[in-house]
């Protein structure tokens, strides 16, 4: 694709044994047939089944793969962080592991981050899933768009996203990263002034295994959403870009 020489997907997983090597099956024929350079960052937190064997055998046949392992749980803000670190590509996409999303849409994101985009997330369909979900999600994406002036973006969460390289880079060093710290990576973003948009995605229900998310989630997301707003606005975050120094401690 033009302008795009290498891609990183990376994949934070936990306890997905039964999904990802499906997921990396469908992964590496989707980017094959975009004609980039590719690499995929599997990172296992910890899981307690053979979620890291599976994706090292299927790492064994395929050169494009990386498999790191968490040996304990860290949570998923971790993993992403060590995926992070070690993406190679100028561009980086997250996908999760569940299979909820379909690899299939990462070139719509590409071709949209072209378009002059700096993050590109995508926007789920939320209609056949549970009322209480779809209200929890509309709550936190408000507030959080009011908080940080992302009106533009419906879907602050979803797992499908990309990234060019430098935002990758600016994040690795601006924050410090801490469990829960995912859940804001585009309000951050935005923050630091970088160009964002969103594109319609679809979301499957989970095959195997069960979500991680409910009400004691929410709460904490709230609570850790209004902290991060009152550091944003006592440590004046933006005017820290271009520097080397951490804004939140």
């Amino acid at each position: 694709m033009r302008g795009l020489s290498a891609v990183t997907v990376v994949i934070p997983a936990h306890n997905e044994e039964k999904n990802i090597k499906k997921l990396l099956t469908q992964t590496i024929n989707t980017l094959k047939s975009m004609k980039v350079d590719f690499e995929i960052v599997v990172v296992d937190d910890g899981s307690e089944d053979n979620t890291f064997l599976v994706a090292k055998q299927f790492a064994y046949k395929n050169d494009e793969i990386v498999v790191i392992k968490h040996l304990k749980r860290e949570g998923k803000s971790m993993a992403l962080r060590s995926g992070f670190a070690k993406a190679k590509g100028d561009v980086i996409i997250t996908i999760d592991a569940d299979l909820q999303y379909d690899p299939g849409e990462i070139p719509c994101l590409l071709k949209t981050l072209e378009k002059g985009y700096d993050v590109v997330t995508g926007y789920r369909d939320f209609s056949q899933y549970a009322p209480s979900k779809v209200v929890f999600s509309k709550i936190y994406n408000k507030i959080a768009s009011a908080m940080f002036g992302t009106r533009n973006i419906h879907d602050l969460n979803c797992g499908l996203k990309a990234f060019r390289r430098e935002v990758v880079e600016q994040l690795l060093t601006k924050i410090v990263w801490r469990n829960g710290i995912h859940r804001y990576l585009i309000s951050l973003c935005a923050v630091l002034g970088y160009k964002i948009t969103e594109v319609k995605v679809s979301l499957k229900q989970r095959t195997h295994g069960r979500s991680k998310y409910g009400l004691k989630r929410f709460v904490e997301g709230i609570s850790l959403l209004l902290i991060l707003f009152l550091k944003v606005k006592m440590s004046n975050f933006k005017t820290c870009v271009g520097s080397r120094t951490n804004a939140f401690h």
